[in-house]
């Protein structure tokens, strides 16, 4: 089997499973499914949710630390876990995931440290010879130090449970000797742009949520694209939103 990790997103990438992570923002997607929340968009930006959200949904974004205007909540898991959404269907604001999420392959997982051994699990489950770990990219653009990390510990686990593993060298291992730097998960949280970010935000909480290792059984499969035409919908260009239910 061969396992191939992309340290940033490629439109072009095919592959008959694909993990795709985003260590908060899918951390975040999990809690709200294990709440039992019915499904959960991803979507570019709050026009684009507003768009998926009619006639109903509940809006999760923020700006800063602060839900955006006329949103229900805003992303911190901690206090995700005091929101109510089972039954519900959500529609999450996270760009750097909606754009990682522009792949060709048939079977897309989410995937972060808290649910790392069920994702690990389900990507295995599936049929086919490939396995592509696909991190989103940071707010700025480039790679990611706490997507790639968490790609790296997943590479790491698939090689030790797949017989024969061929991985690509340039990404596989790349980011499997970057989490040799980060034995502690949340060292590499702490130091990633936006594990700063949050710092400066005094949501540490948060950070050390996201750093847990397989806390988390709910995989968030893909179940439905839509795409969101920018002449109807009053956007930039055309978008693209991805639903989420758990597996």
């Amino acid at each position: 089997m061969t396992i191939q990790v992309d340290l940033l997103p490629r439109p072009e990438a095919d592959a008959p499973v694909t993990l795709v992570v985003d260590v908060f923002a899918v951390s975040a997607i999990g809690v709200l499914l294990a709440k039992g929340a019915k499904d959960v968009w991803v979507t570019y930006g709050p026009r684009s949710a507003r768009a998926v959200a009619e006639p109903a949904g509940l809006l999760i974004g923020e700006h800063e630390g602060l839900p955006l205007e006329g949103f229900h909540h805003g992303l911190s898991m901690s206090a995700l876990e005091n929101f109510e959404v089972s039954g519900s269907g959500c529609v999450v604001v996270a760009p750097e995931l909606n754009l990682a999420l522009a792949q060709k392959a048939s079977g897309i997982l989410l995937a972060a440290f808290r649910n790392a051994k069920s994702a690990v699990e389900a990507a295995l489950s599936r049929p086919g010879e490939g396995i592509n770990i696909v991190c989103a990219a940071g707010a700025a653009g480039d790679a990611s130090l706490a997507n790639v990390v968490a790609a790296g510990f997943l590479a790491k686990r698939l090689q030790q449970l797949v017989e024969s593993p061929q991985a690509n060298m340039d990404g596989a291992t790349l980011a499997i000797n970057l989490l040799r730097a980060f034995p502690d998960p949340q060292e590499a949280l702490f130091q990633s742009e936006a594990g700063r970010k949050l710092f400066r935000m005094s949501r540490t909480e948060d950070l050390a949520l996201a750093s847990l290792i397989s806390v988390d059984h709910v995989v968030p499969v893909l179940a439905e694209t839509r795409v969101l035409e920018a002449k109807t919908y009053g956007l930039s260009q055309d978008r693209t939103a991805y639903k989420f239910v758990a597996l």
